[in-house]
């Protein structure tokens, strides 16, 4: 009985959280459609100004220095060495990082699926050493994350889906 059990368990998720193609979708109607990034732009890492933070994620006191991710976008590098008069001197543009850890004097961040490797030494200069292709497994994106909603298929010739956003769409596809 139990060796019944678990290929009719394994059934039924799949059942419910397959991707289906939907006979009865509306003409027209709000549905999600796929973000997509190609996978060379995801890889493109770089070092510039300051800017202003959108999305705050998680930090990390490093000495006089806070590294604060931007979600999905990078990392501030703050000076805190005048407590009242904390400022951003740089910011590392790694797209889809939500992840950061240091330890000596580098500093670990995730790049969509790879991990990337700072010097940071000189916090305000920091330089990227290492990229470790793979590390991570990204999230599934062939459908969007939540259940019984239309939504567009993905088309893999078009990028790499990073997310979904809710639209207007003329005749959704598919519904999960």
């Amino acid at each position: 009985m139990k060796r019944l059990m678990i290929p009719f368990t394994a059934c039924v998720v799949i059942a419910l959280t397959a991707c289906t193609p939907d006979q009865n979708a509306p003409m027209e109607g709000q549905a999600y459609v796929p973000v997509y990034y190609s996978e060379q732009n995801i890889q493109q890492i770089s070092t510039d100004l300051p800017k202003v933070t959108t999305d705050p994620g998680k930090i990390y006191a490093y000495g006089n220095y806070i590294f604060q991710n931007d979600k999905n976008s990078g990392i501030h590098i703050i000076d805190v060495s005048d407590k009242k008069h904390p400022r951003k001197t740089a910011f590392i543009n790694i797209p889809f990082s939500n992840e950061l850890a240091v330890k000596g004097h580098y500093l670990y961040a995730d790049n969509y699926k790879d991990m990337v490797v700072f010097d940071i030494s000189d916090p305000e200069r920091p330089v990227m050493i290492k990229r470790m292709e793979n590390v991570f497994k990204p999230v599934n994106q062939d459908y969007p994350p939540y259940i019984n909603v239309l939504f567009e298929c993905p088309d893999a010739s078009k990028g790499v889906v990073v997310g979904w956003k809710l639209e207007m769409v003329k005749s959704p596809k598919c519904r999960r």
